[in-house]
Order: C-alpha cells, then structure tokens, then sequence
C-alpha cells in the first residue's frame, strides 16, 4: 500500500458518500492501511499523514473544497 491507495480511497468513499468526514476516517486509514499513513500531533490527536492528504489533493479535483467548518470535504 501507498499515499496513492490511500487517497484513491478516500476519493471513493467522498464519491459514495457526497461527503468525507475528517473524523473517523483517521482510524478507518489507520486500521486499513496501517500506521505510516497517520500520524499524532503534539496534542495528542490522531490525524491523517501530510503526505496522504498532498495527495488527496492532487487526485479529488478542484470541485472538492475543505470545510473548515465541518472538517470535511464536500
């Protein structure tokens, strides 16, 4: 598996779902893909690797936009 399989991932399940929720999706990678995909920030929160979410980015397109707001993307 690589950052490739992860966003691909998340790109079908934002195509599913209309929507991708930051929170929860962390764990789901996490228990999918394995630690190197996720990483913990100085505060203790688990979050998805930078290098995933670069990414996610190149591969969603520019009609999928971050909602700060709801932490997610739509």
């Amino acid at each position: 598996m690589n950052v490739k399989d992860v966003a691909q991932f998340m790109l079908n399940e934002l195509k599913k779902k209309g929507v991708l929720n930051q929170v929860g999706l962390v764990d789901i990678i996490k228990e999918k893909f394995g630690d190197e995909f996720v990483f913990e920030t100085t505060h203790g929160t688990l979050t998805i690797d930078r290098k995933v979410i670069r990414e996610f980015n190149k591969v969603k397109g520019e009609n999928i936009l971050w909602d700060k707001d709801g932490c997610c993307w739509r």
